[in-house]
């Protein structure tokens, strides 16, 4: 058996030049610099938007005149380290968020009031002059601004307080939180696969509040402990491993002075899941809640002054129901239900016909009309201007491209804003309608932050300062196999005619992810494996989104046999198409999923792949959390054969090329006990394997970190596939 080191790995590339995979590490993918969560003010005259230096995590606060075309710094970040708490690090591993600095900023309703989070710090920034004050206290966290910016609510020690910001009156509302109870918080099944952000919602008059109680006395304990500090204790974390216990959650609402509190009257045994909660000004209180097992959704509303839920629309799916979108492919997005002004509908989206589409509801929750065409099917809404009867959505006009579009409430045929090949995402800002900030990852390789107007005209595009890669992916789409899967294919930059490449099938093949889309610079990590001697391909089967239900669907309770035979089909048809692919000498990797289809790749079919390095691999998902595992392989006291079916430890002994697995020691999403669990198996099987152990969590944010993973990757594979 062979184990890599990571610090004997740095030491052999320490007085290199800099590598093509440290370029990548060090600029994000050449991101850092980028303008990032761009919103228009409400009076449609500025664009405020997050920024870093090119190669800097710390993002500032800056705000983009259109008049003028100047932008000013509103934020800086602070020097120095952040301090984050335990629970404000869980918070962002779940987001995703590794940058630092300002990571957050809220508008008030007129757009006067800015509040931007600074780790546990705040502040309030006045509009249009600037001028800065800090929110009083400490150790905020997920803080909310009240529409009408007088004051701001968020959790502290695990209960919510209220500041008013004229008096500096801190008011707690509720007390008794502990790290096991806690109030205002988002549950982690919510935050991590339900993409509910936020345990804490202001009222649209600010006068009361919605919070969650979430208490995971129930939920299993799990420990994790920091080997390069073997002096401190173990962190304490409630992950609910499937079939296990969740957290219970009540929700209540809370006037803004203190005082009782109103619960939510709903049947918490058969609707264990709040997936989205809908306050808006002039509409209802308007809640989704979902079965365990995730087959039945209802959309109910709620009587804030005596907690009453009344039912208003009901969604099944025999397989799965994948939560109605709130977010475009960038994060942007309103959430659905959208309600109407005075209450006259609602907008509402479904796949009930096997393709995403939005439909406008009656207020009773009936059917009125279906918006959009299934020709296009609908990502998600990002504008309602009922002044003119309109709205902006994104949608696909291909399975690999997104388009901005514009649709009469009225009906009829939507007239495209935005359709250059690639990849668009709009933003609006709050009750204007005037400006969009349409962002772009184009087919010819180019990212941009567009202003643009009513009919998509461009007004302005945001500033960044953002480094340029050295050249573009030498990248071809096309479609794979009797599916036509879609897939890419990334060549060396300087490739010889007619020379025999190597493969490396760069997979992630579960669900929720599509790897395949038009926009060339997100694969310029391929193209470093490529330019080290390599043909890098990527393909979409069936278990990811982006196609259709039936298509996504077709994992229910196995979810390996399926996505590999459609990985191997769609390689051995690119195979034939393009004979510079060499395919005796093949390789996989991933990271995540792509880490456990990798392993299983390797090790169940090593008549195609002669090596394989798997990233923070699932191993067991017995092992891995509840909302996402029981959706697509029900509960495991139910259904074990899915679960032996798709567990790796089944084939372990079998594995009979190269595996390389990579994994974080404190990872809290795949927990490291995955990869103790696969080691030990292969060990008691006798098959030699290579481990390379990761200081940090499932993310890796620091730079050098990352450039050593991607250089023993492809060191790994050219050993063992040239």
């Amino acid at each position: 058996m062979v184990f890599f080191s990571l610090l004997g790995a740095q030491a052999a590339h320490a007085a290199a030049p800099e590598s093509c995979f440290h370029r990548l590490a060090a600029t994000r993918n050449f991101t850092l610099g980028a303008p990032r969560e761009p919103v228009p003010t409400p009076d449609g005259r500025s664009i405020l938007f997050l920024r870093s230096l090119p190669r800097d995590t710390k993002l500032g606060l800056y705000d983009y005149d259109l008049a003028t075309h100047t932008e000013r710094a509103l934020a800086k970040p602070d020097a120095g380290p952040e301090h984050l708490s335990v629970q404000e690090k869980a918070l962002r591993e779940r987001t995703r968020m590794t940058l630092t600095g300002i990571t957050g900023f809220a508008l008030s309703d007129s757009g006067s009031k800015i509040l931007v989070s600074q780790g546990p710090k705040l502040a309030i920034i006045d509009l249009p002059g600037g001028a800065s004050t800090p929110v009083p206290g400490d150790g905020w966290i997920a803080p909310i601004l009240s529409p009408d910016g007088t004051a701001v609510a968020g959790v502290r020690d695990n209960d919510v307080h209220v500041v008013e910001l004229a008096t500096g009156r801190d008011i707690a509302l509720t007390t008794g939180g502990t790290d096991i109870v806690t109030h205002g918080l988002v549950d982690f099944a919510a935050a991590e696969e339900l993409e509910r952000a936020t345990g804490l919602w202001w009222s649209p008059d600010g006068a009361q509040l919605l919070y969650e109680v979430a208490d995971s006395t129930g939920v299993e304990r799990h420990f994790i402990a920091d080997p390069e500090h073997p002096q401190q204790q173990p962190t304490e974390f409630r992950y609910p491993r499937a079939g296990t216990d969740n957290a219970k959650l009540r929700f209540g609402l809370i006037a803004r002075n203190g005082g009782p509190t109103t619960w939510i009257d709903w049947d918490h045994d058969t609707y264990p899941y709040l997936a989205r909660a809908v306050w808006r000004k002039d509409g209802k209180l308007t809640l989704v809640l979902l079965t365990r097992a995730q087959t039945k959704e209802v959309v109910v509303t709620v009587d804030p002054a005596t907690g009453k839920t009344s039912p208003l629309l009901t969604e099944t799916d025999s397989a799965w129901l994948n939560v109605s979108p709130e977010y475009d492919l960038a994060g942007a997005g309103l959430p659905l239900p959208y309600w109407l002004k005075n209450g006259a509908g609602f907008l509402w989206a479904a796949e009930r016909g096997g393709l995403w589409q939005l439909e406008l509801h009656h207020a009773d929750g009936t059917l009125d009309r279906v918006l959009t065409p299934r020709a296009t099917p609908f990502i998600a809404l990002n504008d309602v201007d009922e002044a003119t009867g309109s709205l902006v959505f994104t949608a696909r006009p291909s399975r690999i491209d997104t388009a901005l579009y514009r649709v009469k409430l009225g009906g009829g045929a939507p007239v495209t804003l935005d359709a250059r090949a690639g990849l668009h995402s709009a933003t609006a800002g709050h009750d204007q309608h005037a400006v969009l900030v349409d962002q772009s990852m184009l087919a010819d390789g180019s990212m941009a932050d567009s202003v643009i107007d009513q009919a998509g005209k461009t007004l302005a595009i945001l500033p960044s300062i953002a480094e340029k890669p050295p050249a573009l992916p030498n990248i071809l789409f096309t479609t794979a196999g009797n599916l036509n899967l879609d897939a890419l294919l990334v060549r060396p930059a300087h490739a010889k005619p007619g020379a025999r490449l190597p493969v490396i099938l760069s997979v992630y093949a579960g669900p929720g992810v599509k790897n395949v889309e038009r926009a060339p610079i997100r694969y310029l990590e391929d193209q470093c494996m490529a330019d080290a001697g390599f043909a890098v391909v990527t393909l979409d089967g069936r278990g990811t989104p982006g196609r259709d239900r039936d298509f996504e669907r077709a994992t229910k309770y196995d979810l390996i046999d399926l996505p590999l035979q459609d990985q191997i089909d769609g390689l051995q048809a690119m195979g034939h198409t393009f004979p510079e692919l060499d395919l005796s000498r093949a390789g996989v990797t991933g990271w995540s999923f792509g880490g456990y289809f990798t392993a299983m790749a390797t090790i169940r079919r090593p008549d195609i792949f002669k090596a394989g390095v798997a990233g923070a691999p699932v191993v067991d998902f017995a092992d891995y959390d509840t909302a996402y595992t029981e959706r697509y392989l029900g509960l495991p006291q139910t259904s074990p054969d899915a679960y032996a079916k798709s567990n790796v430890l089944t084939y372990a002994d079998k594995l009979a090329r190269p595996l390389l697995i990579m994994h974080g020691l404190t990872d809290d999403n795949v927990y490291f006990e995955n990869t103790v669990k696969l080691t030990q198996a292969l060990i008691q099987a006798g098959k030699p394997y290579n481990l390379l152990l990761l200081p940090g969590t499932h993310l890796l944010p620091d730079p050098l970190l990352r450039t050593r993973v991607s250089e023993i990757r492809v060191a790994f594979l050219k050993e063992h596939l040239k």
